[in-house]
């Protein structure tokens, strides 16, 4: 099974992967995934289903964000894409145990791949797609049409917050909750936006060219963002048909340069050998851990952010 996404919990030196066999759904396969819980010290520690009874229904998660409110309880939010169908699942978080609350749907839920909370109902999420399916889904793919959106829940509504975006994928925000970052795929970007934690309105502050379609954002606890990119997308295209063929895995650090936006460096690539077509880097401490949306691993490597 992929992990396609990962949440860090700094704080317990714990991890959250999301992830299910996607080849296997493609297959015509019935398809569980599950969350589970890794301990980022222990190299050799062997992941643990958090989800078996915690939402014992039909699972897809995609992605995940850890939100710690000011009270210091913790929410798990995860993108679900069981029977085809697509909602966001909210567990209450107590260590390494999750308890599922709520189920939510709606119309603002088009073609959602990531999430971040903002309060213990409160959520952006990320629409890749324009088209739920059809040829103009293919014609938004190869065209890079900028047709994507974000969609902000209240807790009872959705509303757009965002339009016009090139593959909206990643997205993360900051500690203090007053910068938001989104990944546009296509566009070969990461846009940061200056948030009002009180609104929630988003005014733009700075964009970030990157070399690959930009996928998942951790934010490190310097502030600092880690992404995960595919910069070779026709490789990626053809490892989503055959396991055999391999996909770069490129794993940037984008350090903050004082002036509100960051400078992309690289910290892990790899032709494909050791994982193929990685989609998220997440860090804390001095571990680096990084999941791929097919390869049935993660990896765990010793990194840590230059203060």
């Amino acid at each position: 099974m992929g992990v396609e996404d990962i949440a860090v919990d700094g704080e317990i030196g714990l991890a959250y992967l999301s992830g299910y066999d996607r080849r296997a759904l493609f297959a015509g396969q019935k398809v569980r995934g599950a969350i589970w819980t890794y301990a980022l010290n222990i190299l050799n520690d062997t992941p643990v289903d958090a989800t078996a009874t915690a939402l014992p229904g039909g699972f897809q998660p995609h992605g995940i964000s850890l939100f710690r409110g000011s009270d210091g309880k913790k929410t798990l939010f995860v993108i679900n894409h069981a029977g085809g169908k697509h909602s966001i699942e909210i567990f209450d978080v107590n260590g390494a145990l999750l308890s599922h609350r709520r189920t939510v749907t709606g119309a603002g839920l088009v073609s959602p791949n990531d999430i971040v909370g903002v309060g213990p109902d409160w959520f952006f999420v990320t629409n890749d797609h324009a088209n739920v399916s059809g040829w103009m889904r293919t014609v938004e793919d190869f065209g890079r049409l900028p047709l994507s959106t974000m969609q902000f829940f209240n807790g009872q509504d959705f509303s757009t917050t965002l339009t016009g975006l090139g593959g909206s994928n990643g997205i993360n925000m900051s500690s203090d909750g007053r910068s938001l970052y989104v990944s546009a795929a296509s566009e070969r970007r990461v846009y940061v936006y200056d948030r009002d934690p009180q609104t929630n309105s988003l005014t733009p502050r700075a964009s970030i060219d990157v070399p690959g379609f930009a996928d998942n954002i951790d934010v490190l606890a310097n502030g600092d963002l880690v992404l995960g990119l595919h910069s070779k997308i026709l490789d990626f295209l053809a490892h989503v048909g055959d396991a055999k063929k391999f996909s770069p895995s490129h794993v940037m650090h984008l350090k903050a340069d004082g002036k509100g936006s960051f400078v992309a460096e690289t910290i892990y690539y790899n032709a494909g050998e050791e994982i193929s077509g990685a989609s998220v880097g997440a860090s804390a401490g001095k571990r680096l851990l990084i999941g791929a949306v097919f390869d049935p691993k993660i990896l765990n490597c010793s990194w840590e952010a230059a203060p």
